[in-house]
């Protein structure tokens, strides 16, 4: 069974929390939290109408008498947030978030670092059996038996002043991630797990995800799979053109010229300014003031030699006679794992994985199996080894007369 429901004194949010907007508070504030080995962080944000979110309002909790004290701190009315990023990029604290990953990108797109160490209570969630993207709300409330308010979720957070609702929702945010942080975190020691998460959240703390390769985002831009290498080599400058152009004037991407008239630029084999306002998605005012640039974008494109245009790998390990059984078989014994454990078999192992682990299995002379989550860190040691195993003809699942349910047991030697 997950981890036993424990319900924390409740949080009194409507009193835990003071605003701080003015450079003089701020410096108190920062005092106070200086004294905190733990931060519990969380920002409100817009970005419908830029390329970088909005930063608008950031909350931090520490610990206190009632639960936690809360501050608002408020960027629209603080010119200088130095001290506040040096309080955040400190090693010597951990900052915990929920669904940490537009708030480290606030943070690293101002001050250039990454609030390390951190905790992320959805990723630990996930590892716990509480879904893969469990909500905040509805985290609290199977943890704590508190329903948090909704009525600010989808407010204006750049409007001055905020209203009570919206401080009180803001401070619920991290005043009450201190009980599911302390609960998730021991169930995670409890069960062995707390190394799972150090391998979860590495994506979450390395630099190189907060700054986009430009020059292979054109592999994800929707509708490329039906091009040909040679228009994806003109589609590659193209895409690395819009990114770099919507970051400079802080637009959104799609805004600026989404990914199907993009793709249609990438299938002309012929390019004027005429023909390029004739594109769908594509305005005669963005021809005006870009038009020149998007023509020597293309340019380059068409230009590239047919040796370095974009060809999509082949899959490392091509489906081999029988693959189709033994990844329903493999399926099975990730099914019965995920169930041992009681967390979603996604997290485990994707349906990718299965199929390359299946095709790799079926050769003749495999070689070194192939590199996938599923075989790396604590994925291997719990059930990607036993897949190896099963493979290699030493395992095999049987229907346990008794119990009537399938078991995992060693092939015994003729």
């Amino acid at each position: 069974m997950r981890g036993a429901m424990r319900h924390h004194a409740p949080v009194r949010a409507s009193t835990g929390f003071s605003m701080i907007d003015t450079p003089q508070r701020l410096r108190r504030a920062l005092t106070l939290l200086g004294g905190a080995d733990e931060l519990f962080v969380d920002t409100e944000f817009h970005r419908e109408q830029t390329y970088w979110p909005q930063f608008a309002l950031m909350q931090i909790a520490v610990r206190g008498a009632e639960g936690g004290r809360c501050f608002l701190i408020d960027p629209l009315a603080i010119d200088d947030l130095g001290p506040l990023w040096r309080l955040l990029l400190d090693p010597g604290r951990r900052k915990i978030f929920h669904a940490a990953r537009q708030d480290v990108e606030i943070i690293h797109h101002a001050s250039g670092g990454l609030p390390l160490p951190l905790f992320d209570t959805q990723v630990a969630a996930a590892l716990l059996g509480y879904g893969q993207q469990v909500g905040f709300g509805t985290l609290v409330q199977q943890l704590t038996g508190v329903t948090l308010a909704k009525e600010a979720t989808f407010t204006d957070w750049l409007a001055r002043p905020l209203s009570a609702a919206q401080r009180r929702y803001a401070a619920d945010d991290v005043l009450h991630l201190i009980p599911v942080y302390d609960h998730l975190r021991a169930q995670l020691q409890a069960r062995g797990r707390s190394d799972w998460l150090d391998d979860e959240q590495r994506q979450l703390t390395d630099p190189r995800a907060y700054q986009p390769d430009v020059e292979t985002l054109f592999w994800r831009t929707k509708g490329s799979k039906s091009l040909k290498p040679k228009q994806l080599a003109v589609l590659r400058p193209l895409v690395a053109w819009r990114e770099q152009t919507a970051q400079a004037r802080d637009l959104p991407r799609k805004r600026l010229i989404p990914d199907e008239s993009l793709v249609e630029l990438a299938r002309q084999e012929e390019l004027d300014l005429e023909r390029l306002a004739a594109i769908r998605g594509i305005s005669r005012g963005l021809v005006k003031r870009f038009g020149a640039e998007l023509l020597a974008a293309w340019r380059r494109g068409i230009a590239t030699p047919p040796e370095e245009w974009p060809r999509r790998r082949r899959a490392a390990t091509p489906a081999t006679p029988g693959s189709a059984p033994r990844a329903d078989l493999l399926d099975a014994l990730l099914q019965l794992k995920a169930a041992e454990l009681e967390i979603a078999p996604a997290i485990l192992a994707s349906k990718s994985d299965l199929a390359a682990l299946a095709s790799w299995g079926g050769r003749k002379q495999p070689g070194p199996p192939p590199d996938i989550p599923l075989l790396r860190g604590w994925r291997r040691r719990l059930i990607g080894e036993t897949m190896l195993e099963m493979l290699a003809g030493r395992l095999m699942i049987r229907i346990d007369p008794e119990r009537r349910l399938p078991v995992i047991l060693p092939v015994a030697p003729h």
